[in-house]
């Protein structure tokens, strides 16, 4: 159960509107972050507008691994299911998503052992 009150085509017009088209890509069941994001419209189109220009250049594969690895160690279950159907539409294979979820964990451990001691950065590229 959300947190948050949930705007199912509740909110301004801007975010009713997207919240239709959101609904019609996802067959007719508008997902509850949309809800959550749908009180405002201005809202709802920058958060958009950061995903999407987030990563240009990237693969849709790449991208969505690292949505999945981002969305793993923050313990963000909702995105990572969300974004495992989105991999897995993308051709991303289970064992790829698990690889991705395999570093990103590794990574978070070296990030909080390393940033506990206060590590010295002397490893760096040229």
């Amino acid at each position: 159960m959300a947190s948050v009150k949930l705007y199912n085509k509740t909110g301004d017009e801007k975010a009713v509107k997207m919240q239709e088209k959101f609904e019609k890509q996802f067959g007719g069941k508008l997902p509850e972050v949309f809800q959550a994001m749908g009180r405002k419209g201005d809202f709802m189109e920058a958060m958009f507008n950061l995903a999407e220009k987030a990563g240009h250049g990237l693969d849709a594969k790449t991208k969505e691994l690292i949505c999945i690895a981002v969305s793993a160690v923050n313990g963000c279950g909702y995105c990572v299911d969300a974004h495992r159907a989105m991999a897995l539409g993308a051709g991303v294979t289970d064992e790829e998503i698990t690889a991705a979820i395999e570093v990103a964990a590794a990574m978070s451990a070296f990030n909080k052992f390393n940033g506990a001691i206060g590590m010295n950065h002397d490893i760096k590229a040229p």
